[in-house]
C-alpha cells in the first residue's frame, strides 16, 4: 500500500486473586480462531491491494514524487507518538473490567482516554502546521514539490488527529476481543480506499489528492469505530467530561511505558526514510520503500497471531496463572515462526526476482539487496512479536521498553553512520543489526526471567527446530530459482505453492509437540472444517 501504521516489572508472574463475578475469563477457542482467522483475512486484503496499487502509484507518481510521499508518511507517523500508549491502557484496562463485570471502571477509563486524545489531536494538528512551515526545506526535495509537501503534510496531521480520537473505539472493540469487526471496517477501508485512489491518480491528480484521500477514509474509519463499539459493549458510558485523576493515573501507570514503546518503533519504521531523505536523496526513498513495503506486510502476518495476546492475556489474568501464559507464549510463537519463515526464505533467496517481475528490472537489484539485508532480522520477529504483546498483557514492560528504545537509537545511530558510505545499504543495516542483536541476545534470557520458560525450550521452539523443518524448502527454493527463473509472477508464485508442501509437513511434525499437534488439530483444524461445512 501507499502509507505505513506495551509497565510494572517483578521478578516472575504473580498469581492473580480469583474475581467470583468473572464475565469472560478466557475467551473460546474457536473465539481465538475467528480473531487469528479475521486478521489473516485482513492482511490477505492489504497484501492483494497493496500488490496491485504499489506499481501503479509509484508509475504515476515517479520516484521523486513518491519519495516525498513515503517521507511525509513517515514525519506523520511521529506525530502518532502523541498517543502516547493510550490505547493500549484502554485495551488492557476494558478487558480486565469487563471481565470482571466492572462497567463503571471501564466507563471510566475509556472517558478518560477520549479526553486524552481530544487533547492529543489539537496538538498534532497544531504540530503539523509548524513542521509545515519549518521542516519540510530541509529535506533534499526540490521548488517543484515545496508547496505540495508542506500541504501534505498538514492534511496529514489531520488524519492522525482523527485516527488518535477515533483509538479509544478501536481499542474497545480489541478488549472486547472482536478483532473480526475491526479487519471487517479496516479490510472495507481498504477496498474503497484503492478505489478511490486509482481514481484519482488515473484522472491525473497528484500528493494533494491523495492526502484528500486519506483524510476523508480516517474519518469515515474513525465514525464507524465509535458506532460498533457502542453497539459491541452497550453498557460503556465514553464521555471526555467524565475524565478524572484516579483513571489518568492508572492509565499512564502503563501507557508511560507504551509511550516509550511506541517511541522505539517510530524510530525503528520511521526513521529510515528520514535518514535517507536528508543525507541522501528523496528519490531513493523509493527504492529502500518497496522493500519496506514487503517487510511491513509481513510483519502485518504474524500481527494476526501476536495481536490477539495482550487482551487474551490480560483477561486471563482474572483466573488464570503463570503455566497458562506460558503454554500460550510457546504455542503462538511456534505457530508464528512456522507462518513467517517460509516467507523469509524467499526473500531471501529470490526477493530480488520478485522485485523485478512485480515493480519493474529497474528496482530488482537495488531494492531486492535491501530486501536481503533486511530479511536476515525477518528470521525472528515473529517470537519477538509475540514475546512483546505476551509481556503487555502481563504488565512487564519496564525492560522491554528500555531494551527496545536503545534498539531504535543504535538503528538510528547506525543509519546515519552507515549512509554516506554505504547508501542506502548501510541505512538497512543500521536496521539489521540492532535488531538481531535484540531477538538473539535479550529476547531468550528476558522469557525465562518474565515467565520461568528455560533458555534452552525457547530457542528449541522458536530457532531450532522451524530452522530445521525448512530445510528441504529452501533447498527447493534455492534450487527452482538457479534452474527455472519465473519469466512472470504467476509462474513465481505457482514454483511457490507448488514447493510449499516441503515446508508443512516438516514443520507440523518438528515444529509442535505431539499434544500440540492433538490439540490444534482438534481445537482448531477441526472447528475451522466444520465452519466450512467439511464433516
Amino acid at each position: 500500500m501507499i502509507t505505513s501504521e506495551q509497565t510494572r516489572e517483578g521478578s516472575s508472574l504473580p498469581e492473580p486473586p480469583r474475581t467470583i463475578a468473572s464475565r469472560a475469563p478466557r475467551p473460546s477457542l474457536p473465539s481465538a480462531l475467528r480473531n487469528v482467522l479475521s486478521n489473516w483475512a485482513g492482511f490477505t486484503c492489504s497484501c492483494i491491494i497493496s500488490f496491485f496499487l504499489s506499481p501503479f502509484v509509484v508509475r504515476h507518481l515517479g520516484n521523486s514524487a513518491y519519495g516525498i510521499w513515503i517521507l511525509i508518511g513517515s514525519l506523520t507517523g511521529y506525530l502518532g507518538l502523541l498517543n502516547m500508549g493510550v490505547r493500549a491502557g484502554v485495551t488492557v484496562y476494558v478487558a480486565r473490567f469487563h471481565a470482571e463485570s466492572n462497567d463503571q471502571k471501564a466507563s471510566a477509563v475509556a472517558s478518560t482516554a477520549l479526553a486524552i486524545f481530544l487533547a492529543a489531536g489539537a496538538l498534532v494538528v497544531a504540530a503539523s502546521l509548524i513542521l509545515a512551515a519549518l521542516v519540510v526545506r530541509l529535506f533534499h526535495i526540490s521548488e517543484n514539490y515545496q508547496f505540495a509537501a508542506r500541504v501534505v503534510l498538514i492534511l496529514g496531521g489531520f488524519s492522525i488527529a482523527t485516527s488518535l480520537i477515533s483509538g479509544v473505539f478501536g481499542g474497545i472493540l480489541v478488549a472486547r476481543q472482536r478483532f473480526d469487526l475491526t479487519n471487517l471496517i479496516d479490510v472495507a477501508n481498504s477496498v474503497l480506499s484503492a478505489i478511490t485512489i486509482y481514481l484519482v491518480l488515473s484522472a491525473g491528480r497528484g500528493l494533494i489528492a491523495l492526502s484528500l484521500v486519506n483524510l476523508s477514509f480516517s474519518i469515515g474509519v474513525g465514525v464507524t469505530y465509535t458506532l460498533v463499539a457502542i453497539r459491541v459493549y452497550p453498557k460503556l458510558r465514553v464521555n471526555p467530561f467524565l475524565c478524572d485523576r484516579e483513571h489518568l493515573r492508572l492509565i499512564y501507570s502503563i501507557s508511560l511505558y507504551g509511550f516509550l514503546l511506541q517511541i522505539s518503533f517510530s524510530l525503528i519504521f520511521y526513521t529510515d526514510s528520514v535518514v535517507i531523505g536528508r543525507l541522501l536523496s528523496v528519490s531513493l526513498i523509493t527504492y529502500f520503500a518497496i522493500a519496506g513495503n514487503l517487510m511491513n506486510y509481513s510483519r502485518m502476518l504474524i500481527s494476526g497471531i501476536s495481536t490477539t495476546m495482550t487482551p487474551r492475556v490480560s483477561a486471563l489474568r482474572a483466573t488464570g496463572g503463570r503455566a497458562e501464559v506460558q503454554k500460550l507464549l510457546i504455542r503462538a510463537t511456534s505457530l508464528s515462526t512456522v507462518v513467517m519463515l517460509p516467507i523469509a526464505v524467499t526473500f531471501l533467496l529470490r526477493g530480488s526476482s520478485f522485485i523485478r517481475l512485480w515493480m519493474g528490472r529497474e528496482y530488482g537489484d537495488t531494492a531486492g539487496h535491501v530486501l536481503w539485508i533486511l530479511t536476515l532480522a525477518l528470521f525472528f520477529i515473529p517470537a519477538d512479536q509475540v514475546a512483546t504483546s505476551i509481556m503487555g498483557g502481563i504488565e512487564k514492560y519496564r525492560t522491554v521498553v528500555l531494551v527496545l528504545c536503545c534498539e531504535a537509537l543504535c538503528n538510528l545511530a547506525l543509519s546515519i553512520v552507515l549512509a554516506r558510505p554505504m547508501g542506502i545499504f548501510g541505512v538497512a543495516w543500521g536496521t539489521t543489526l540492532p535488531s538481531l542483536a535484540v531477538s538473539l541476545l535479550f529476547w531468550p534470557w528476558y522469557v525465562r526471567h518474565a515467565l520461568g520458560i528455560p533458555i534452552r525450550n525457547y530457542l528449541i521452539s522458536t530457532c531450532l527446530r522451524p530452522a530445521v523443518a525448512m530445510i528441504p524448502f529452501g533447498l527447493l527454493t534455492y534450487g527452482t530459482e538457479k534452474l527455472r527463473p519465473a519469466p512472470n509472477l504467476v509462474v513465481f508464485f505457482l514454483q511457490i505453492a507448488a514447493i510449499l508442501l516441503s515446508a508443512a509437513v516438516p514443520s507440523w511434525f518438528l515444529s509442535f509437540e505431539r499434544s500440540e499437534r492433538e490439540t490444534y488439530s482438534l481445537r482448531f483444524v477441526q472447528p475451522l472444517f466444520r465452519s466450512l461445512g467439511w464433516d
